[in-house]
């Protein structure tokens, strides 16, 4: 009987190292064995395609509710990181970026992809909201990816940068936490802006990077993976402009988070106020967003959300339902008229 358990455990200490990889689409395990040099198995990338050499009406024409609908799909299982289910929205959002012509600005050789590790977390409850806290072994560790395109400006050498995280709380005890709000609202708005910049077809004067961060809910560890091991250099970024939990509450009611008053405060500010929407420097009350693992390298960010983002937070009631479409088009056109004020 001792050896029987012995051996299942064995075997699933062995499934918890080879199923993460393993579920991992070619182009994904192909980034990861060249970023982080494992696994030892040899994982193939399908021919790399050009970027359309011009970008299909269909793909401009798309909304940010669009996105969030096929983020919150039941096949995404809710995009906890290192699961199947983030691999897949990793998948939607990478064809998105390909589709509209953007410059891969991932690793090298990898396209759109940076690809890092998370350490392994246990669910808990904290005032009624599931969350994550470290787990027991350090060691073992999941593959996630960044995704990160750009649209070149005349300089090239200056980047205003958007961004927002994709990943969730996946599936606990039998129920799938979508993350309609958290944050597939924040990632509709930031596609939204692009392609309407696309649609103009206007060169911006300096360099626009989008980028989508994995592991936010687990402490930002997608964005300081970047931050610390950046795919081009920190000091060519002039501002951070990241949308988390926009999409619910009061209509054009908005905070914001961020250190005082720096650039990207008082564009999102002067955008806001242009468009007729309040929003107004919030404390965190211990709350955070991927905005300060740019902060604390000492450039200027914010992170905008709606004022009443905590309700149904991180709960499976947080579904496209409670999205208002009018909130995600407010925010689409303050994120686009703050990004006109500082990249063109």
């Amino acid at each position: 009987m001792q050896t029987r358990r012995v051996f299942l455990k064995t075997i699933l200490g062995l499934g918890a190292v080879i199923l993460p990889w393993g579920f991992l689409p070619a182009r994904f395990g192909e980034a990861i064995k060249t970023g982080l040099g494992r696994p030892p198995v040899e994982l193939l990338l399908p021919p790399e395609t050009d970027p359309p050499k011009e970008i299909d009406f269909e793909i401009l024409s798309r909304t940010a509710m669009d996105d969030i609908y096929v983020l919150t799909a039941p096949e995404m299982q809710g995009r906890k990181a290192g699961t199947v289910g983030e691999t897949r929205a990793a998948e939607y959002l990478a064809t998105q970026l390909s589709m509209l012509g953007l410059r891969p600005m991932g690793d090298p050789k990898t396209g759109f992809i940076q690809a890092f590790t998370i350490p392994p977390v246990v669910e808990t409850r904290v005032n009624g909201r599931l969350t994550f806290k470290p787990g027991d072994n350090s060691n073992l560790r999941s593959p996630c990816v960044n995704l990160i395109g750009g649209l070149m400006g005349e300089k090239t050498e200056e980047i205003i940068l958007l961004s927002a995280h994709y990943d969730h709380l996946g599936l606990y005890e039998e129920r799938v936490y979508p993350g309609a709000n958290d944050n597939a609202s924040g990632v509709g708005c930031i596609l939204d802006v692009i392609r309407r910049i696309l649609r103009e077809k206007e060169v911006p004067k300096r360099t626009i990077v989008i980028a989508f961060w994995s592991a936010e809910e687990m402490g930002f560890i997608g964005s300081q993976a970047f931050v610390h091991s950046s795919t081009f250099p920190l000091d060519q970024i002039k501002a951070v402009l990241n949308a988390d939990s926009v999409g619910n509450g009061m209509i054009g009611n908005f905070a914001l988070w961020g250190d005082g008053e720096n650039t990207a405060v008082n564009a999102i500010r002067q955008a806001a106020s242009k468009c007729g929407a309040s929003a107004l420097l919030t404390p965190r009350a211990g709350h955070n967003s991927d905005s300060v693992s740019f902060a604390m390298a000492g450039i200027p960010a914010v992170t905008i959300l709606a004022q009443d983002w905590l309700y149904k937070n991180h709960t499976p009631e947080d579904t496209s339902a409670l999205i208002k479409t009018e909130q995600i088009h407010l925010v689409s056109e303050i994120m686009y008229q703050a990004v006109r004020l500082l990249a063109f």
